[in-house]
């Protein structure tokens, strides 16, 4: 059985953010902020990726044809992007040229779902779609040879219901007739009929 303080060592707390720089990352940035952030124990700090030259980058609308590096910090204690941006203000960069986000925002979860999504090639051309599959045996699945085994089927379920002492059918009850009979008081047969002219 775990202690108590092995729960609380697996519980801990971590405060993920992104940042993104817009333009040219000036040389030792990355060393340069992790040592500012040092006081709040920086778990991570690196690199995830710099896009191509885009002319309206994502979170920069006012920038036109320019890369975005993005760099991922997760700190044990907590932070604010706020505070984040002083650093990263302190170091020499323009407030227009950077973001902080946190790392669970719905626009950073949205750019994951974008970054996984299909490539517009039509999956019914891929070849492995049926690994171990195998190939499909079409008159398993339809026709008339699927038709009359099913209704086979159905009668040895029927014929077991009925040994099993379940009722192999429902059956309708039956009418009541009343006295005068089945036949409707309008429809009398001592009445002349207008056809015939009585």
């Amino acid at each position: 059985m775990k202690t108590f303080k092995e729960y609380l060592v697996e519980n801990k707390k971590v405060y993920s953010f992104k940042i993104k720089v817009a333009g040219d990352v000036p040389e030792k940035f990355q060393e340069a902020l992790k040592s500012r952030l040092d006081s709040c124990k920086v778990m991570t700090f690196e690199k995830l990726s710099t896009t191509p030259i885009q002319k309206l980058p994502l979170d920069f609308p006012g920038k036109e044809n320019m890369q975005v590096t993005i760099y991922e910090v997760i700190c044990e204690y907590p932070i604010t992007p706020p505070e984040i941006e002083t650093h990263v203000k302190a170091i020499g960069i323009d407030e227009d040229c950077f973001r902080v986000r946190n790392s669970g925002e719905p626009t950073e979860a949205d750019q994951v779902l974008l970054d996984n999504e299909p490539n517009g090639e039509a999956m019914l051309d891929e070849q492995d779609m049926d690994k171990g599959t195998g190939k499909i045996k079409h008159k398993d699945y339809f026709g008339d040879d699927f038709n009359k085994g099913f209704l086979k089927d159905l009668s040895k379920t029927a014929k077991q219901r009925t040994k099993d002492g379940f009722a192999a059918e429902y059956k309708i009850p039956k009418q009541k007739i009343d006295k005068a009979g089945s036949m409707s008081p309008m429809s009398n047969a001592g009445k002349p009929d207008p056809h015939k002219g009585n």
